[in-house]
């Protein structure tokens, strides 16, 4: 590439021979007969590179080249001194002055030629790397959400632009190196494990942000970038919504009352005695009008489930009544569909769960008329209750058609149907059992299709007298690299025992724990340090288990470091669940295993 060069020489004759030399090899040159002239041309356009004399009367170059690096904008811009002077001290001088390179005078043409050449090819790669960092901070500026890095000992490093609005919990304006918690109003380590989080503008605006969170490294550094997106509008909109379906609902529900009470009073001759063929078609009109009725109903329950609205009314209470009850108001509808309702287990011992009873109810409507919409007549279905200290577990079981594998994964979710054509053989919605998924969990229980031979099984799963206390389960210390990784081990292992997640060693090192782990699980994500961190994870451990889960290192590394592993590739929550188990040993396995062993079957569905 041509370069733009200054020569700076108080003698004409070789400063003019030296840019007469510069030209012929293809660069241009233009020259300054002293230091200050060199500065002032500076000021006014900045060259690719300086060819400085070091001897000159009014400013030495030693001191030329110290101004001209506190003229450079940040940009390097290489320096070679020239000089014809004996010895090498002066050279050294120069270079400890900020001079990049030299050259002895007379100056060698193929010498300098190499060396022009190659400060060319460097001056080239900065300026694509000034061009693509000027195009990720241009990108990163124009994103119109805010976005913030946090180093891991949750520092500000760097924002965008939107990010400037923000203030931290006291006022005052978002500045490099701010503290997590003067920003956030909490430590790191809590913030990780947020969806969503509360801020503050300039201003003292505070609004709601959605918080989306990438984990990245920079040698062996952790760093967290987190891009924060206004929920206001969202929220908003959101609430528009299940207003519109609230009102749309109840202008809805108002004249069916009263259609289906003109349709009862039709039935029941208020009007006269009416011939067979009318009542037929009025038991019609009833029974799709009730069938509306549950429709409207579901939407506001939707509705107000999704906008946190529902309030339940929970309570410790024996749950055998409940199904007897729940059994007696599904019966007519079994009857009328020719299939047989049973039920195994109320006879057992007495087990308290915690409960809204009214909303218990219509989970089992929910469960018991699916299965008797898919049961041929003269089938049962059978509904059962198993009882032990840490919970309850009831399954409703039909002997239809079962459930379509292709359908098995979305069957919770919202709108969902097996068949979803206009031709589909049973109605719906699809809203039923995203409905019920939502309720037991609100209730504190989870749901889950099981694995059965014929037809369909769904089971409830609550824990006795409500949650069992956190303090109970072990203490588990992870620690991986991969955020995500972090989030699922989390999530599989929470019924089981407690878990405190860290991106390194040094992360899990500073945690404030209110206890020493049971158990510390590690992926040691460097096959090349794993020998190190194998023996961090000991000196977190202080004498408990470590557990090796992940994929970076085999079976013979484990055996050698003397510490059981588990592959992370080909297992999920039922076998980490287990190997956590196997790994915590006794005495603390029969704690985990009075907390996790009725817990297990759930992390298995």
């Amino acid at each position: 590439m041509q370069l733009q060069i200054l020569v700076v020489d108080d003698i004409a004759v070789s400063r003019r021979a030296l840019c007469a030399l510069v030209a012929e090899l293809g660069h241009e040159a233009v020259g300054a007969d002293s230091g200050e002239a060199a500065l002032s041309m500076m000021q006014r356009h900045r060259p690719d590179l300086v060819l400085l004399d070091l001897l000159m009367p009014d400013m030495d170059g030693f001191e030329v080249t110290r101004r001209m690096r506190a003229l450079d904008g940040g940009r390097w811009m290489p320096v070679i001194v020239t000089s014809s002077l004996e010895g090498e001290e002066h050279f050294i001088h120069a270079l400890e002055s900020g001079a990049d390179d030299f050259l002895v005078r007379p100056v060698s043409p193929e010498l300098l030629q190499a060396k022009l050449r190659h400060y060319g090819h460097v001056l080239g790669l900065q300026r694509q790397i000034a061009t693509l960092a000027q195009r990720q901070s241009d990108i990163l500026d124009n994103i119109l959400d805010p976005v913030v890095t946090l180093d891991a000992a949750g520092r500000v490093e760097e924002f965008n632009r939107a990010a400037q609005t923000l203030a931290g919990v006291a006022g005052e304006p978002l500045a490099a190196g701010a503290s997590c918690r003067a920003i956030f109003g909490m430590d790191l380590s809590a913030l990780l494990a947020q969806r969503e989080c509360r801020l503050r503008r300039v201003g003292g605006q505070e609004f709601v942000a959605e918080l989306g969170l990438s984990e990245w490294h920079e040698h062996a550094h952790v760093h967290f970038t987190l891009v924060l997106r206004d929920l206001t509008e969202q929220r908003q909109v959101e609430r528009m919504k299940d207003e519109f379906l609230a009102t749309v609902s109840h202008e809805l529900r108002t004249p069916l009352t009263s259609v289906l009470g003109a349709l009862g009073l039709l039935a029941g001759g208020a009007a006269g005695a009416l011939p067979a063929p009318a009542l037929s078609l009025l038991e019609v009109a009833k029974r799709n009008g009730t069938r509306l009725g549950r429709l409207i109903d579901d939407v506001l329950d939707l509705t107000k489930l999704e906008g946190d609205r529902l309030v339940l009314h929970q309570r410790p209470q024996a749950l055998g009544p409940l199904l007897r009850e729940a059994l007696a108001a599904n019966q007519g509808y079994a009857d009328r569909a020719g299939v047989k309702l049973a039920v195994e287990g109320l006879d057992g011992p007495a087990v308290e769960v915690r409960l809204d009873a009214d909303r218990f109810q219509q989970v089992m409507a929910n469960l018991l008329s699916n299965a008797i919409k898919h049961s041929p007549a003269g089938e049962t279905v059978q509904v059962t209750l198993n009882a032990a200290a840490q919970g309850v577990r009831v399954t409703v079981r039909d002997r239809g058609p079962g459930i379509d594998p292709r359908f098995r994964a979305r069957m919770f979710e919202k709108f969902s149907q097996a068949d979803g054509t206009d031709r589909r053989a049973q109605g719906g919605t699809g809203l039923g059992l995203y409905i019920t998924r939502m309720l037991v969990e609100r209730m504190g229980g989870r749901i889950g299709a099981d694995e059965v031979p014929s037809g369909a099984s769904f089971s409830l799963w609550f824990p006795a007298g409500g949650s069992v206390p956190r303090s109970v389960a072990p203490l588990v210390l992870h620690v991986d690299g991969d955020f995500e990784a972090r989030r699922r081990v989390a999530s599989w292992l929470a019924p089981l025992c407690r878990v405190q997640g860290a991106a390194t060693l040094e992360q899990a090192a500073a945690l404030t724990l209110d206890e020493p782990p049971a158990l510390v699980v590690g992926h040691p994500q460097v096959p090349a340090l794993a020998e190190e961190f194998c023996a961090g994870l000991r000196r977190l451990a202080q004498g408990r288990p470590v557990l090796l889960y992940g994929d970076t290192v085999d079976q013979a590394f484990s055996e050698r470091m003397g510490l059981p592993s588990l592959e992370a590739t080909h297992s999920g929550a039922q076998e980490l669940a287990q190997a956590v188990l196997n790994a915590l040993g006794a005495p603390v396995a029969r704690v985990a295993q009075d907390v996790g062993k009725s817990r297990k079957e759930e992390l298995a569905q």
